[in-house]
């Protein structure tokens, strides 16, 4: 996608960083104001994720370019202990055949790993949102494979690439 073609979609999208009520939940309950205030929620999860470079346009982010989405994000507790979470995200690629969007994942599987509390077991499922890509089923098998998410980050010269764009000093607004 050209430069030009980026702006004009941030420009016509408009903002879709509108949260919904359900996204953190804790078993079929949403959470109170004040575990929000103290438990790892969706809007974290934007915050860490959104500041990422876009692989193929490092002059934005995936929160601009509306990649990552604050209402594509659920966060979950197993139960009162905490001690359990699911988070799920939706990553909207900019075009149908973009083909970074499996680095864009593993940027926001490096992002979260340093990022999520320890005390709470995660799992992370990252998929591409319905429809956006031209080969969604494959991608998203890839980028929740496991081994291959770990392989990809215990790979130096792989994460060396990938804190291109996820390393602190970029990631600012």
């Amino acid at each position: 996608m050209e430069r030009h073609e980026l702006e004009k979609r941030l420009l016509e999208e408009g903002s879709d960083d509108e949260a919904c009520d359900d996204q953190t939940m804790c078993g079929d309950r949403m959470l109170t104001p004040k575990e929000m205030a103290t438990k790892f929620a969706h809007e974290d999860v934007y915050e860490v994720l959104r500041v990422i470079k876009d692989p193929e346009h490092p002059q934005f982010n995936l929160g601009e370019l509306k990649v990552i989405q604050n209402r594509r994000i659920r966060v979950s507790y197993k139960d009162d202990r905490f001690k359990q979470g699911v988070i799920s995200i939706q990553i909207t690629p900019t075009v149908p055949h973009c083909h970074l969007a499996p680095q864009m994942a593993l940027c926001c599987h490096e992002r979260l790993l340093r990022y999520l509390p320890p005390e709470v077991r995660w799992k992370v499922d990252l998929l591409l949102t319905p429809g956006t890509h031209n080969d969604e089923h494959e991608i998203n098998k890839r980028i929740n494979d496991k081994e291959r998410i770990a392989a990809a980050l215990e790979d130096k010269d792989n994460l060396k690439q990938i804190t291109k764009f996820t390393d602190d000093e970029i990631c600012t607004l």
